[in-house]
């Protein structure tokens, strides 16, 4: 079986300041829950000095909109060996206690997604999101 990594990044998402965090947090959330054999070794250049490890699997980046990545976070949500990382607009400009509990306030349509960290089996992450646009 091989795993895979997609981030989906809402489409109205253009100020590169808050793609890049958007990808940062998600990425520093992620790779807390990865196993090990997600990323190579460490890599030594031609003058001697490492280069710390990078993963090995195969990632992509798309956007879609809120009801797509509603959907999409359901629907893998309910797959065992998926993994699903989100960030909202309540953990964007936030402390930790008021996202815990301005999210705690929103259900469903209310929760507006920055984007979604997807990684898990192939053939179950990459069939739902082989269509979304290109970021």
């Amino acid at each position: 079986m091989t795993n895979v990594s997609v981030l989906i990044v809402d489409k109205n998402l253009k100020t590169p300041g808050v793609l890049a965090n958007t990808a940062f947090v998600l990425g520093l959330t992620a790779g807390r829950l990865l196993p090990d054999e997600t990323f190579g070794p460490d890599v030594v250049d031609g003058d001697g000095a490492r280069h710390t490890y990078l993963t090995n699997i195969a990632h992509f980046v798309r956007e879609a909109g809120q009801s797509k990545l509603r959907s999409l976070r359901a629907g893998f949500a309910e797959l065992p060996e998926v993994r699903v990382v989100d960030y909202t607009e309540d953990a964007a400009p936030s402390t930790y206690e008021t996202y815990a509990r301005d999210l705690g306030g929103h259900a469903g349509e209310e929760i507006v997604y920055r984007a979604l960290y997807v990684y898990g089996p192939e053939e179950q992450v990459v069939p739902p999101t082989k269509n979304l646009s290109r970021l």
